[in-house]
């Protein structure tokens, strides 16, 4: 019997990967936040890997609010384009 995860008393690793995105981006309901949590807290790899990705995505935010100057960004994008 394959139960979703709404109905199962604990997470595996593999609804870490799952649920991972959805984690880090505070968009689990309230039973699938505390199955993550509770996983991730016995867990070393699943808590690494969620540490990762938080990182990750701030260091995206962080460079995205980057502001470069207009010729800089034509000069990668005419790089990105000549190498397509």
């Amino acid at each position: 019997m394959n139960l979703s995860p709404k109905n199962k008393k604990h997470f595996e690793c593999s609804d870490i990967e799952k649920y991972v995105q959805q984690y880090v981006d505070n968009m689990l309901d309230e039973e699938k936040k505390r199955l993550f949590e509770e996983h991730i807290e016995y867990c070393l790899p699943c808590d690494k890997k969620v540490e990762f990705e938080k990182k990750f995505k701030e260091v995206v935010r962080l460079k995205v609010k980057e502001e470069l100057p207009p010729e800089v960004v034509h000069q990668k994008l005419k790089s990105i384009l000549k190498n397509l």
